[in-house]
């Protein structure tokens, strides 16, 4: 899944007599691409998600971004701020979607959906209407919040009587129209996006203060409980940098191969004790901890250590080890064997068990991804699930 050249074209298309202006990117050669939509959050515009949809392109999607109509401080496309809400924007990616399928190169079978913040609630609203014809919906801490902000009278920089709502609410440096909390106010956000029963990723940072993490939360239980995958990054924000932009486009690119999270694994050190000195010493570090997800939930036995050989104080290679003793998704007693490896450039996981709704883990090609804390990181070990 990757590629190196890729080819970047703009593009347009309409709604309601409204010009749509984005940007293509797709691998500069083959065809039957699948299909890739990126929606950008408040405010903001297509510049905002451009890394995601090159990144996409990378990994052999023809990507599209765009501009929503009126729904950018600075924007390319047509319409008035005072126009926008929710429904107008899903209207405006269901515009996109039927120009990306028109197009004689991609593939029109698979469709993958991803938005960020209020970019993603309008991306789950549309997969929940287009139902099958979208194959994936991935959400980077969408705001669900939306229509309960607009029953307080409170969104973003905007405050207004929900009883009695102006033509124009002014909002910091955009002017919203009265149609934009009218549209959310009597809306069961996550009654509405529930209906969609295709593959879902989640992702959401703890120190979202924009949109709170229990929103994402609420939306993984609205969703069936094997279809979603709910991703934490511990000290995310809203809008993430670069160390959980990596984290979720890690999750991303595992979600999209067909791989889920099986075991996330919250790992606690607790010591740390010299083996071989010197230049090229080797240090071990002993944990604990508890693994908690869909698939297992357990904890972490005495004697998990953490070899690492080091050059000076650089680590060159890393030797996870260790048991985890708790219950599988059909609620059976069972043991979880992990041996992590870092070959330098990745983390290659053996996972190994005595469950026999997990037996497909003995035999499975996993990968892991460690988002480092201070008090140890959270291991996130992905793999196919059996058909």
């Amino acid at each position: 899944m990757g590629t190196k050249k890729i080819v970047k074209m703009t593009f347009s298309c309409e709604r309601d007599g409204l010009t749509i202006r984005g940007t293509q990117y797709r691998p500069a050669w083959g065809n039957d691409f699948p299909i890739a939509i990126v929606s950008h959050g408040f405010m903001a515009n297509q510049q905002s998600v451009v890394h995601y949809a090159k990144r996409l392109a990378k990994w052999g999607f023809a990507a599209f971004c765009f501009d929503f109509n009126g729904g950018c401080i600075k924007g390319k496309s047509d319409g008035k701020t005072t126009d926008m809400s929710v429904l107008t924007e899903k209207e405006d990616l269901k515009a996109v979607i039927a120009y990306a399928r028109s197009l004689d190169y991609v593939d029109q079978k698979r469709l993958v959906l991803m938005g960020c913040s209020q970019g993603g609630f309008v991306s789950a609203l549309t997969a929940a209407e287009l139902q099958d014809q979208v194959s994936e919906l991935i959400l980077f801490y969408p705001a669900l919040c939306i229509p309960d902000d607009a029953r307080k009278g409170h969104m973003m920089f905007a405050k207004f009587d929900p009883q009695n709502i102006p033509q124009v609410v002014p909002c910091g440096p955009m002017k919203l129209g009265k149609v934009y909390p009218q549209a959310v106010m009597e809306m069961d956000p996550f009654k509405e996006i529930s209906t969609y029963r295709g593959p879902v990723l989640l992702v959401h940072g703890t120190a979202d203060k924009i949109v709170d993490a229990a929103y994402a939360k609420r939306a993984r239980e609205a969703y069936e409980e094997k279809q979603c995958t709910l991703q934490m990054i511990e000290g995310g924000t809203h809008g993430f940098k670069k160390k959980a932009d990596n984290a979720a486009m890690f999750g991303m690119k595992q979600f999209l191969q067909g791989k889920r999270e099986v075991l996330t694994v919250d790992v606690h050190l607790t010591g740390r004790q010299m083996l071989e000195k010197g230049w090229g010493n080797t240090v071990s570090l002993s944990f604990e901890g508890i693994c908690d997800g869909p698939y297992f939930k357990g904890t972490i036995l005495p004697g998990a250590a953490d070899v690492q050989r080091r050059n000076g104080l650089k680590a060159v290679e890393f030797t996870a080890d260790y048991q985890l003793a708790g219950k599988d998704y059909t609620g059976a007693n069972c043991k979880v064997h992990v041996v992590n490896r870092f070959d330098g450039k990745r983390w290659v996981p053996r996972v190994t068990t005595d469950s026999a709704a997990l037996e497909f883990l003995n035999h499975a090609k996993c990968e892991a991804f460690l988002e480092q804390r201070k008090q140890g990181p959270v291991v996130r070990i992905y793999a196919r699930m059996p058909h």
